[in-house]
């Protein structure tokens, strides 16, 4: 019998919405069909199958939500879902066939690729779908929340500008840092509400070297600004690891970076129960180079980091075998820092 025709995207530029949703919708039906008759790597559209009915539940949530179709990022989100679909019909043609056109181990890694590619879309959805962004309008979520707005908008701005910077490409990144800087900026307890409702182990993510410049120079200032605010806000990036990669800034990050993660690692070690992490993470070292050679707000926070750790006797020991005596006892003398 003939095989049902794979629906294929205008090339005439962006559709709309629901013109995307009823493709997306008909593809993933006609793969469920498919993966039902393949005879080739019955095992990977197993797993293929299980994927494609989350996603059909997905759709039908996405479908359902008053304002799904105002929401920007679906419209970058579903036409790269709906090409990741639109590959894996031929795939499944020649599974069926069993006829290989560039041979198994190109059809085993072609179908690894697109499993792959189709849980990095489910994951996506379903962070959209939990942030409950899609039940407001996009009116709501994007004007600014002003000082003492009403913990509940809050909470719906900080989730949408989460989301964004989680799933979006670079412009999405950094106008949601953008806007997580401007609240900060504006509304000092609503650090509280950012270390509750917001995802601060992915702005931790965003701290590595790999980021685009940018986001991650946005990110380092949004993570300072959360060190230095509360110590509930101290205690999430403790707790989601950030430590570790405000020393890495602070031993090979630019002037700008290294002044920013110095005054978040004098504001986490401020908690006693942090102070031994230093140590764990090899930043004893970080923090005498910072004195040594830092500008003068970089060593003015490093000098108090190493008043903040010195009350842990293993890293006091470490401090005079690394040679901080000396060095603190320079700065002293010059008088470039309160020590």
């Amino acid at each position: 019998s003939e095989q049902p025709q794979t629906p294929t995207s205008e090339p005439s530029g962006p559709q709309p919405p629901q013109t995307l949703l009823n493709l997306i919708t008909t593809v993933v039906s006609l793969l469920l069909l498919s993966s039902l008759t393949v005879r080739s790597f019955v095992g990977r559209w197993q797993v293929l199958r299980s994927k494609l009915c989350t996603l059909q539940s997905s759709l039908s949530s996405i479908s359902e939500s008053p304002h799904w179709d105002d929401n920007s990022l679906l419209h970058t989100l579903f036409p790269s879902l709906l090409s990741t679909l639109q590959r894996l019909k031929p795939l499944s043609d020649q599974c069926t066939l069993s006829s290989f056109t560039g041979g198994k181990l190109l059809m085993q890694s072609d179908l690894d690729i697109a499993s792959s590619s189709l849980s990095t879309h489910l994951h996506d959805l379903d962070l959209l779908l939990r942030s409950g962004v899609l039940h407001q309008s996009n009116s709501i979520i994007l004007s600014h929340p002003e000082p003492g707005s009403h913990k509940d908008d809050l909470g719906f701005f900080i989730r949408d500008v989460f989301t964004q910077l989680q799933i979006g490409g670079i412009e999405f990144k950094k106008k949601a840092l953008e806007s997580l800087l401007q609240l900060l900026n504006k509304d000092e307890k609503s650090t509280a509400v950012v270390a509750k409702e917001g995802n601060i182990g992915y702005l931790i993510s965003l701290l590595e070297v790999n980021s685009q410049p940018l986001i991650r120079e946005q990110a380092v200032l949004a993570v300072s600004m959360l060190a230095s605010s509360s110590q509930h806000s101290r205690k999430i990036i403790f707790e989601e690891g950030g430590l570790g990669p405000l020393l890495r800034i602070l031993e090979t990050g630019s002037v700008s970076l290294k002044e920013k993660a110095a005054i978040a690692v004098e504001a986490i070690t401020a908690e006693p129960e942090n102070a031994w992490a230093i140590s764990a993470y090899g930043g004893v070292s970080a923090l005498i180079e910072a004195c040594r050679s830092g500008s003068q707000p970089i060593q003015t926070h490093a000098v108090g980091a190493l008043r903040n750790v010195a009350s842990v006797e293993d890293i006091r020991l470490a401090l005079g075998e690394e040679g901080a005596v000396p060095v603190l006892v320079q700065l002293l003398v010059s008088g470039n820092t309160a020590t």
